[in-house]
């Protein structure tokens, strides 16, 4: 079997009850498939990057025809061909999550570190909430992510270690299945 060719849509726009339907009927009509996708409201605004995979010429009038799918849905859509991807560096996967009082900078902290030991983030959500009873501010955040087998993971935890001391922030590493 022939490997599947790739496009990446994105689009943004003013959240409307059906966005999800047009979007997928319209790759569904084009001959192609959702094969991976991340959505989300933001106040009042619809935002979404779908992985669609399918033949080379499907994939192509996908690319020619998105203009309509723009004008029937108001949203601002962005086709991008995905680079071939680099031969992977082995590595494992792991799940990070971290929850503390909100204030700026927690993601900058976080992300800095992983970043400086050559720690790639593959997904990432966030969220703050009110924290029950106190109703204080609360932050959440949620990762996946590919640790090269050359890092100690050992190294990571005592610098995870160093921010839940300095900042109070609860963090969880945990090896994931991949």
């Amino acid at each position: 079997m022939a490997d599947k060719d790739h496009l990446i849509l994105t689009a943004v726009g003013p959240d409307q009850v059906g966005l999800v339907e047009k979007l997928s009927e319209f790759i569904a009509r084009h001959g192609c498939n959702i094969e991976d996708s991340k959505m989300a409201v933001f106040c009042g605004e619809f935002a979404v990057i779908v992985l669609i995979s399918g033949e080379g010429g499907n994939l192509v009038k996908i690319a020619r025809d998105y203009r309509e799918l723009e004008s029937e849905t108001g949203l601002t859509l962005s086709i991008k061909t995905p680079a071939a991807r680099k031969p992977a560096e082995q590595f494992l996967p792991y799940r990070l999550t971290a929850s503390c009082m909100d204030h700026p900078g927690i993601v900058y902290r976080l992300s800095g570190v992983l970043s400086g030991l050559g720690i790639n983030i593959e997904s990432m959500e966030t969220s703050t909430y009110s924290a029950p009873v106190s109703g204080t501010p609360m932050f959440r955040l949620e990762a996946m992510l590919a640790v090269p087998v050359r890092i100690g993971i050992n190294s990571l935890r005592e610098r995870f270690a160093e921010i839940q001391r300095e900042e109070n922030i609860d963090i969880e590493l945990t090896a994931a299945k991949s």
